[in-house]
């Protein structure tokens, strides 16, 4: 078979055959203004035609860039990491820098390993999605003068680095006097690890929302999970097997509220006839659970484009308009909630 030959046009190339500058053709493929409508179409045409692809590599050499960012995280895995992590992606394929992603996995050791593998070669910047508790890091690359963004809850405003978060204490909040108000008293709640701010922000807002209401705090049904799918559903049934269940259960994350679905499934205990569940962060496959799932939505993808697009700028020298940005999180209402019914969990 024939294999057809792909010949890489230059961008010298294509201006003579427009008739124009490599400076015009630039400002096509940059998308900057100063260029005819009919003069951006026909160079546009013949970008298409010849196959012309930029040389980012190129031109992040000419700038002394190497055209690589950095993400950490802490596992590889879980809807709220890949919703940022397509937000940051968004940007950077404009920007022409690549992504790598190292996971962490909790683990001081392979943080350091990082950190020398970092120092170790080039990168523009790192996009840290570790909790703020692991300062370790982030003081290192403040001492190298490396340029870096942290994405998650911002607590402690504070911090001497640009950061981006969501309204992680609202969020509790507004999931628990949601439930308040559907009728319900007896409110379980999975919360993350509580050293880390961002459980303990939940939990806040649920603490606070119950004593608006003038409910007593039940510490029985304050459960500490770690925002897996298996704390999810070990931790449901310790709320199940109390003296007196309760009839919702606000999950710390979407994937603890998938464990609750297991245990409730397990144990016959329907949604939301029998127990209303809520849950945090909005992942994608929430819409399709079964109920679909009732849940704060964090603006997850907004915040990795924010994030990129923070750290572009202090990879370029600029002055960032604000070094702490906090998105707001809001209740998507979908079929997990309903009003508590009397009876026992498996007859109501």
């Amino acid at each position: 078979m024939e294999q057809r030959q792909i010949k890489r046009s230059t961008m010298a190339q294509i201006a003579k055959e427009a008739g124009v500058s490599t400076t015009t053709v630039s400002k096509v493929l940059n998308q900057l203004p100063g260029v005819g409508a009919q003069t951006r179409a026909r160079i546009q045409q013949l970008i298409e035609q010849h196959d012309y692809i930029q040389n980012h590599a190129a031109r992040h050499l000419r700038k002394g860039q190497s055209g690589l960012i950095d993400l950490v995280i802490m596992r590889l895995e879980g809807g709220y990491d890949l919703g940022i992590m397509h937000g940051v992606q968004d940007v950077l394929e404009e920007s022409g820098h690549r992504l790598v992603i190292f996971a962490t996995h909790e683990n001081e050791d392979t943080e350091l390993l990082w950190l020398r593998r970092l120092l170790d070669r080039s990168t523009d910047g790192v996009l840290l999605l570790l909790p703020y508790e692991r300062l370790g890091i982030a003081n290192a690359l403040m001492e190298q003068g490396i340029p870096f963004v942290s994405i998650g809850d911002r607590n402690e405003p504070t911090t001497a680095f640009p950061t981006i978060g969501s309204t992680i204490w609202l969020g509790g909040y507004t999931a628990t006097e949601y439930l308040i108000s559907l009728g319900h008293s007896r409110i379980g709640i999975i919360t993350g690890p509580l050293h880390l701010t961002t459980s303990r922000a939940r939990l806040a807002g649920y603490r606070e929302a119950l004593e608006r209401a003038g409910i007593p705090i039940d510490p029985g049904l304050i459960c500490e999970g770690n925002y897996m799918l298996g704390d999810g559903l070990q931790q449901t049934y310790a709320l199940l097997d109390q003296p007196e269940p309760p009839t919702a259960i606000f999950a710390g994350n979407d994937a603890q509220a998938a464990g609750v679905y297991q245990a409730l499934y397990q144990r016959n205990i329907h949604i939301p006839d029998a127990m209303s569940v809520i849950g945090f962060d909005d992942v994608t496959y929430s819409a399709q659970m079964s109920p679909p799932l009732t849940t704060i939505r964090q603006p997850l993808a907004e915040m990795g484009k924010m994030a990129a697009t923070m750290l572009l700028r202090l990879i370029a020298g600029q002055q960032l308009e604000s070094n702490h940005v906090e998105l707001s999180t809001s209740l998507v209402v979908r079929a997990s909630c309903a009003p508590p019914r009397p009876g026992p969990l498996t007859e109501r």
